[in-house]
């Protein structure tokens, strides 16, 4: 869902900035808008790994200040140098590597999984995604 809400706002900021003659001020909106929700996103992963770390509110806090300012610095990063453009598969393996986290987070309801285990797929995934991507773009600059 929230991907699709992602998508609507970004062809939703196209579309202003092809009407508006204040191309800033309408599209400025609409892409903070799309940046706190992908930030959002970010966030309730954070909250739930800084309660699985430790239980002091400081320590959490401190967490997940430097987290969002990372994650936030990173993600105006990739949009404006247009990763996902230059990097076709990552998005998709950042997908299956959220998918698979889904499948093991319901496993571990019933057997235990170790962590080790969770991130070596999820890294496999978006290593495998990212060979993809440049194997991809060398075959296109040929």
């Amino acid at each position: 869902m929230l991907q699709e809400l992602a998508e609507w706002l970004e062809k939703r900021q196209e579309e202003r900035a092809k009407l508006c003659a204040d191309t800033v001020k309408c599209s400025g909106l609409v892409g903070f808008l799309y940046l706190e929700l992908i930030d959002a996103s970010f966030s309730l992963d954070g909250v739930l790994g800084a309660f699985a770390l430790s239980q002091d509110i400081i320590i959490i806090t401190i967490g997940l200040f430097i987290g969002a300012m990372f994650v936030r610095s990173l993600t105006i990063m990739l949009v404006e140098k247009k990763t996902l453009d230059q990097f076709l598969y990552l998005e998709h393996g950042a997908h299956w590597a959220i998918g698979t986290l889904a499948i093991l987070m319901f496993v571990s309801t019933f057997h235990e999984v170790p962590e080790v285990v969770t991130g070596l797929l999820g890294l496999v995934f978006i290593l495998s995604a990212l060979a993809s991507s440049i194997i991809h773009n060398k075959k296109q600059e040929k």
